[in-house]
This record gives structure tokens, C-alpha cells and sequence, in this order.
């Protein structure tokens, strides 16, 4: 289950701890952002992992609360087009917006090759079906 190496995942980008009391990582949530996908672990004995591929990714803010930034903490909300986590949210990480800059570079380079590639399907989708020559 840890997955640092996998290859359906990318390289290891950032790894962290929520913050709970005075912004110590007192917490058994960690997060996971791999070059593909953001991996969550929570538990101490019984781990549960859910992992999101950021090509899913439509919309993502940085929520900055008063006491969570005294502690140099924060939250990343991020809007997913999946059906068991629409809304998913790093809570009360270290440095957050490092995180984010991180994130939405991963995200924004995705959809880029994304769009290319779906513009390059689209191209040749219309020339098999013949709609170039008519």
C-alpha cells in the first residue's frame, strides 16, 4: 500500500501531515501528491486510502482562516468531476500555498495535454468520417 514508486501514480511531488492543535502534525490523516494523482491516508491501525487523478480537477481555491494561519497552516478545496468525492479538501496543511503552486501546476500542465490531446482525437475522428473531403 505505499505506492512511493508506482508508476500509475508519477514521482512523489510533496508529502505532508493535517495540523491539528498549535499547527502540529498531530493528526493520522496524510497527504500524498504524486505527479498524477493526490493520494489521502487516514488511521493509525486500519489505514483507508482514497486517491484522486488530477485530470479530474475542475476548479481549486486556498482557504486561508485566521488561526490556521497564525500557524503558517491552510486548506486547498479542490472541485472534482468524480462521484465519491466531489469536493476534496487538504485540511489545515504546512505551507499551503506552496502546495497549491504545486498543485495547479500539475493540474493546468494535465489539462494541457489533455485539450491536445483531445483536439488531436477530434481531428482525426473528422477524417475518417470523411467530413474534410466533402
Amino acid at each position: 500500500m505505499s505506492g512511493q514508486g508506482s508508476t500509475t501514480r508519477g514521482a512523489l511531488v510533496w508529502s505532508g501531515r493535517k495540523c491539528t492543535i498549535f499547527g502540529l502534525p498531530l493528526s493520522f490523516t496524510k497527504y500524498f501528491v504524486y505527479e498524477k494523482r493526490l493520494v489521502t491516508r487516514r488511521g493509525l491501525f486500519s489505514l483507508v486510502e482514497d486517491e484522486l487523478d488530477f485530470y479530474k480537477v475542475l476548479d481549486k481555491s486556498l482557504e486561508l482562516p485566521f488561526w490556521q494561519r497564525i500557524f503558517g497552516c491552510g486548506s486547498i478545496h479542490l472541485n472534482v468531476a468524480d462521484v465519491d468525492t466531489p469536493i476534496k479538501i487538504l485540511t489545515s496543511i504546512k505551507h499551503p500555498r506552496d502546495v497549491y503552486d504545486r498543485i495547479d501546476q500539475i493540474v493546468t500542465g494535465l489539462t494541457a495535454n489533455q485539450n491536445s490531446m483531445r483536439t488531436a482525437a477530434s481531428i482525426l475522428g473528422s477524417v475518417n468520417q470523411g467530413e474534410f473531403f466533402n
